[in-house]
């Protein structure tokens, strides 16, 4: 439902256009299938994941609705958009063998869905697609971003610097790859400035995402004992992930920042904990990019889970 404030001010928004579009998909996306029990890499590749805050939304605390502004739902459209006409232009052109295809691990609670999968003379290969613009750019590699939050860089020259795909990107393609048994991947990257695109080839790595899996087992086993894991140790009470957190409360109520749980799966978490900080400073200098050409046409969006 949506809330008193938003419809309010809905109703008595002067736009003929742009009130009744935000009320449609507000009302679309006011209940949300994705699944909270278990990880997905999406989120479990970003270079902030805090596996104990996973922990709190499986074990079912209650966090507050997300807020959907209209900016964020635009945003959420054009990425799904992106994904769609290259999904079906691939198909088209005879290139995608699967669409949307399911990723599932138990023994490290990971599901999600992989863009899709490829298949041509070279074999067959896990798709990523991803629309990028600037603030894709400021999160996931500040020292590129810099030069043009500066202005001393274009835009034109910003999309240019971007040499090889972002290293939460490649453990995402790395992660499917390895619930699929596929080693070979390709990311697509779409500019949302100008539709521009890069394409990167990337081999297998598995000790790109051996931390990852690490720190999976870690909150599985703090699942099993219904005790937190511990904390990452770079995370603060004023740490930009913490302040966004919806389990901020419940997770720092205790100074120690364990719930008392110090036991030794609390020590393998810092251990895989200290191994993801020490990944997420690496470049991961293995793809092989080619350029493409422009594309500017879009289809429905439709959400997924990754």
């Amino acid at each position: 439902m949506i809330s008193p404030s938003d419809m309010k001010r809905i109703l008595n928004s002067p736009h003929r256009l742009l009130a009744p579009v935000e009320r449609m998909l507000l009302e679309q996306n006011q209940t949300s299938d994705r699944d909270k029990l278990h990880l997905h890499p999406s989120e479990i590749c970003k270079k902030d994941w805090c596996p104990r805050s996973s922990w709190y939304r499986i074990m079912g605390y209650p966090e507050p609705p997300e807020k959907l502004t209209f900016q964020k739902l635009l945003v959420f459209a054009e990425g799904h958009n992106i994904h769609g006409k290259w999904q079906a232009w691939l198909m088209d052109a005879g290139v995608l063998k699967q669409v949307e295809v399911p990723i599932f691990n138990k023994e490290h609670r990971i599901m999600g869905h992989a863009d899709g999968v490829i298949k041509d003379k070279h074999g067959e290969a896990v798709l990523e697609i991803k629309s990028v613009g600037v603030g894709t750019v400021r999160f996931e590699d500040y020292g590129l971003f810099a030069p043009y939050s500066k202005k001393e860089i274009t835009l034109e020259q910003l999309w240019a610097s971007i040499k090889h795909p972002f290293d939460s990107h490649v453990r995402q393609l790395q992660l499917y790859m390895y619930c699929l048994g596929i080693h070979q991947g390709v990311i697509l990257y779409e500019w949302k400035a100008t539709q521009e695109v890069k394409e990167f080839s990337v081999e297998y790595q598995p000790d790109l995402i051996a931390p990852i899996l690490a720190s999976c087992m870690a909150v599985q086993s703090a699942l099993d004992e219904e005790m937190p894991p511990s904390r990452p140790l770079w995370l603060a009470p004023d740490h930009r992930v913490c302040k966004n957190c919806p389990f901020k409360e419940e997770c720092w109520k205790n100074e120690n920042g364990s719930n008392g749980h110090q036991g030794s799966d609390g020590d393998s978490g810092r251990r895989a904990d200290r191994g993801r900080d020490a990944e997420v400073l690496r470049q991961v200098p293995v793809a092989r990019q080619t350029d493409g050409p422009d594309s500017r046409d879009a289809r429905q969006p439709r959400r997924v889970v990754r």
